[in-house]
């Protein structure tokens, strides 16, 4: 209990003495008429304070809770929970697994170590977060262009497997052993056929690279001849 009490006096000192403070500065800006600045700086931080808690709470809770959510459905329910037992999320669990490999991530995409993985804009767009910092935060941009594209993209990928499973599959008129194991792998089936076209469109891509550059240097070969031949010539 003293431990306790200890801890709360020295919490309050520290809200009590940054109250006094701020009400000292504003008394001070008030007595030399720059009330008008004061009031606009409280504008100012007021308005950032709710922009980046509204920013940060998506990105701490919400988007954490939806990855480890998807995490779960992928890896753990269909490895571990039976196809006749219904799972059991434990949501505190989740966003805590989603928030370390949301972490992970972003530092992987800073370092630039998924690249193959991931369009380069993403590390240009932390990296103006980053330099734009708290104060100049640029709260519509950063949900328009990093916060709703990942929110999408997990909402589909939680939500997409989830309409196949429940609506679209029972209309065959499988039994539901059948239906329930559909519904426990339906997750793992859809990022197997999305690896499957990702893979089809990287080899395509680089059959067409390996093409071009084929056919661009017999191209410049013939040409180089070509003008030899004329130069020869004359």
């Amino acid at each position: 209990m003293k431990g306790n009490d200890l801890y709360g006096f020295i919490i309050g000192s520290y809200i009590i003495s940054t109250l006094l403070a701020g009400a000292r500065y504003s008394i001070d800006q008030i007595r030399t008429e720059r009330a008008t600045v004061l009031l606009g700086q409280i504008w100012k931080w007021c308005s950032i304070i709710v922009k980046s808690s509204l920013l940060l709470s998506i990105w701490i809770f919400a988007i954490p809770m939806m990855i480890g959510l998807l995490f779960e459905l992928l890896v753990i329910v269909p490895m571990r929970v039976p196809v006749d037992e219904s799972p059991v999320f434990l949501l505190y669990q989740d966003w805590a697994f989603g928030l370390i490999f949301l972490k992970i991530w972003t530092q992987l995409v800073m370092l630039d170590q998924m690249t193959p993985l991931v369009d380069d804009s993403w590390r240009v767009k932390f990296e103006r977060v980053r330099n734009d910092g708290f104060s100049r935060l640029q709260g519509f941009w950063v949900l328009r262009e990093i916060v709703i594209p990942i929110v999408m993209k997990l909402l589909t990928a939680l939500c997409f497997p989830y309409v196949l499973a429940r609506g679209v599959f029972p209309v065959f008129g499988y039994p539901l052993v059948v239906n329930s194991a559909v519904y426990r792998f339906a997750w793992v089936g859809c990022l197997g056929f999305s690896l499957v076209c990702f893979c089809g469109k990287r080899c395509h891509a680089w059959f067409n690279d390996l093409h071009n550059s084929i056919r661009d240097d017999r191209y410049l070969i013939g040409r180089r001849l070509h003008n030899f031949g004329d130069n020869h010539i004359d």
